[in-house]
């Protein structure tokens, strides 16, 4: 163990006391209020496929940097936990990939190939939008309730959650629209497909003469994970709830999974989702805007995504053809609605005839964000905060933006994606030219004002690869935006493209940025970036994916130590589902949405590509501990400063007789983020009516987070008549009070 880690051990132990919080001594499997300081999930001990079980909890490793042997970022000094303030509390989901799993437009005949074609299909994705629901309920039990207390036990409040990225799986309109509905509380309808019959020889990919399988009730599942709706010879390879193991195939990696009859279709049931109950930010990564998270949105993608012909094939092994012809309408740019049905009628079996679904179209950047923004809630979920600036300048296709939740701090909002849309590239990420100039513009202002900066992102610098300008997808000036979604639609120059480490080397000029939170990789990591002349950096933190074990997210606070460090705590939390999934053979019919996203769960950790046991020794997804729950030391960058942001006065409103007087009662406060004393603070307070008299104050010194209280004499003279209105001023920040003079009775 480094020296350092050894230090902070029992200092740790000792001030969870302080921090409100303990390692369970027993865990319970009920995980709703729950992090994983107090419980973990992990495997049972059964052979084969694993149910999960509650276990003990784990404590936060302490981090200044120089675990590794590199430079610290900052002092973990005694006593922190007792002098600590609150900056900000914030949550972070991350890569949902919400998929609809009946889409033509999915490409799960790649799936057994595995290599770059890993996770083209899970065999848990159609509960995925009843886990998210889970997280959501999950996140709201943390609203009010911190892992982690300020000093004198204060609570700090949840500011907003936000998810960075791949918030859908195929840049299909219906997906946005669920995650819309789970993230309010509106009512999701995971099902797809429609009545086929206005369809049939009207839509390029539905030819006439098609037996649409379920077209008598298009909301049943139609799709790879129902064995009865296959062409011969049996499937194999893709899970099926309803008979796991069908007898003799060359490759069955289920075999030995549970069965849950009629899961499938109770997974496609409506059900009401709970919503956050703080402000909800998106941001988008790759499999956001582009189709499967690599390709840009052509007209063909479009046409199949709406269409009835879903490509499939069987592991080669179990079907005996090869998956090359269906790969070409992936890689080949030309590839044409006639193409397709060429591939048909030489071989009818790579397809299944489905319902269409006119929502399943791809939607464009522009179109998402008018989604997300047509609610009106949590400024257009942080859409509605993006600068008139660039939003004119891009045509209306900017999708960054930056916030402050709370004085003394500044959250901006990368996009990442890499838009030209080049298969086995573009899954990475970068910045182009515009966004990159805006970002410095944005870091530079947050310096000027002594404001901390933290990056939300999809990408992480190191996934920051993709050397394709945006140019590279078709122009929306040649193509039509409502048939190729995907084109692009900004007009401005994205060259040069800067990459990962071009961020990082810009970021290394401004110590105020002090931590990058982003998703992609599907993994726990925290990595220190010192910069190169070892007086400053940032955190690097990324959390592991809802869409894959171990089906985690993150709450972050940020402290002030008030000893010159900031402490940032990172605390992985589970899903608000129980840890008991139902018993193999347990009819699915009337099981719950909670039972739903715990068999999601169990199936998350079993798969046999992603899983936890894929990666051998290191269950995938998780990290290593000092990559879970953890405290980031990191140097406070800022200037001292006092934030004077509030001033009230009371009463607001009240009736004054002519001759009398009363004390008006100002509070001034110096936010708890502020850096330094408020000192010598002037109150100006005038009346609009001159015969209502007042006076000025000032305030010789507000420590931050203390509020100041001063009363101020107000008089009517014997002759005062009418109204006034009290303005009182403190470092630019007004209160009003409304007084009615009431006049003096006459003497008969």
């Amino acid at each position: 163990m480094n020296r350092f880690r050894t230090k902070v051990a029992a200092a740790l132990v000792a001030a969870l006391g302080l921090l409100g919080v303990a390692v369970a001594q027993a865990a319970t499997g009920d995980t709703l209020g729950v992090t994983t300081v107090t419980q973990r999930i992990v495997p049972d001990s059964s052979a084969g496929f694993n149910f999960l079980a509650a276990g003990p909890g784990e404590a936060y490793t302490v981090r200044d940097g120089s675990e590794e042997g590199g430079v610290s970022l900052g002092s973990a000094d005694a006593g922190r936990a007792t002098r600590r303030t609150s900056i900000s509390y914030f949550g972070q989901l991350t890569d949902f990939q919400l998929a609809d799993e009946e889409s033509p437009l999915r490409v799960e005949f790649l799936d057994p190939q595995g290599g770059a074609f890993t996770s083209a299909w899970r065999p848990g994705e159609a509960m995925n939008p009843q886990e998210e629901d889970a997280m959501m309920r999950q996140f709201n039990a943390f609203a009010s309730k911190p892992p982690n207390l300020a000093k004198s036990g204060a609570k700090p409040k949840m500011d907003f959650v936000v998810n960075t990225g791949d918030i859908s799986d195929n840049n299909q309109y219906n997906e946005a629209l669920w995650n819309l509905q789970i993230a309010e509380g509106g009512t999701v309808n995971p099902g797809t497909g429609v009545d086929p019959d206005p369809y049939v020889g009207e839509h390029p990919l539905c030819p006439a003469g098609m037996n649409v399988l379920n077209a008598d009730d298009p909301t049943a599942y139609t799709g790879v994970q129902d064995r009865d709706e296959w062409p011969a010879p049996t499937m194999g390879y893709f899970w099926d709830p309803d008979q796991p193991d069908p007898g003799p195939v060359a490759v069955n990696p289920f075999a030995d999974w549970p069965s849950y009859p009629g899961l499938m279709d109770r997974s496609q049931r409506p059900f009401k989702a709970t919503g956050l109950k703080v402000p909800s930010y998106f941001v988008f990564g790759n499999h956001d805007n582009l189709v499967q998270g690599n390709a840009w949105g052509s007209g063909i993608f479009n046409q199949i995504a709406t269409g009835c012909l879903k490509p499939i094939n069987d592991d080669a092994a179990n079907s005996g053809r090869s998956s090359n012809p269906l790969l070409s309408f992936v890689l080949n740019p030309n590839f044409t609605a006639q193409d397709f049905l060429d591939i048909r009628t030489g071989e009818p079996k790579y397809f299944m005839e489905v319902p269409p679904d006119p929502d399943r179209h791809l939607i464009s950047k522009k179109e998402a964000m008018n989604l997300y923004r047509s609610t009106g809630k949590s400024n257009g979920h942080g859409f509605g905060f993006v600068d008139q600036a660039s939003r004119t300048a891009s045509n209306g296709y900017a999708s960054y933006y930056s916030f402050s939740p709370r004085p003394g701090i500044r959250y901006i909002s990368l996009d990442t994606s890499s838009e030209g849309g080049t298969v086995l590239v573009s899954d990475k990420g970068n910045l182009d030219d515009p966004q990159f100039k805006w970002l410095e513009a944005q870091i530079k202002k947050a310096t000027a004002n002594n404001e901390l900066v933290v990056l939300f992102s999809h990408h992480a610098a190191g996934s920051m690869t993709a050397n394709v300008p945006d140019e590279a997808a078709a122009s929306c000036t040649q193509v039509d935006v409502a048939v190729a979604p995907g084109c692009d639609g900004d007009p401005r120059d994205s060259s040069p493209i800067h990459l990962g480490t071009d961020v990082v080397t810009m970021l290394h000029n401004y110590p105020n940025v002090i931590a990058w939170v982003a998703g992609h990789s599907h993994v726990n990591d925290v990595t220190p970036f010192p910069a190169p002349d070892g007086k400053s950096g940032f955190w690097s933190i990324r959390t592991a994916a809802l869409a894959d074990w171990p089906k985690q997210n993150r709450l972050v606070e940020i402290f002030d130590n008030r000893d010159g460090n900031l402490s940032i705590f990172g605390t992985v939390i589970d899903h608000a589902a129980g840890v008991d999934a139902p018993a193999s053979g347990t009819s699915a019919a009337n099981m719950s949405t909670d039972e739903l996203a715990s068999i999601s769960r169990v199936v998350g950790y079993n798969e046999n590509q992603s899983g936890a046991e894929a990666c051998g020794s290191e269950k995938c997804g998780e990290g290593e501990a000092e990559d879970r729950n953890v405290e980031l030391v990191i140097k406070d960058p800022r200037k001292p400063k006092a934030i004077v942001k509030k001033v009230t006065v009371a009463p607001k409103k009240r009736n004054l007789k002519a001759g009398r007087k009363f004390n008006l009662v100002v509070k001034v406060t110096n936010f708890i983020t502020a850096t330094a004393d408020a000192k010598n603070v002037k109150v100006t307070v005038k009346s609009s009516n001159k015969r209502v008299k007042v006076k000025s104050a000032v305030i010789r010194k507000i420590s931050p987070g203390k509020t100041a209280t001063v009363k101020i004499p107000v008089r009517a003279l014997g002759k005062a008549r009418g109204k006034s209105k009290i303005t009182v001023t403190a470092a630019g920040n007004k209160a009003y009070s409304n007084i009615k003079v009431i006049p003096k009775k006459k003497r008969r």
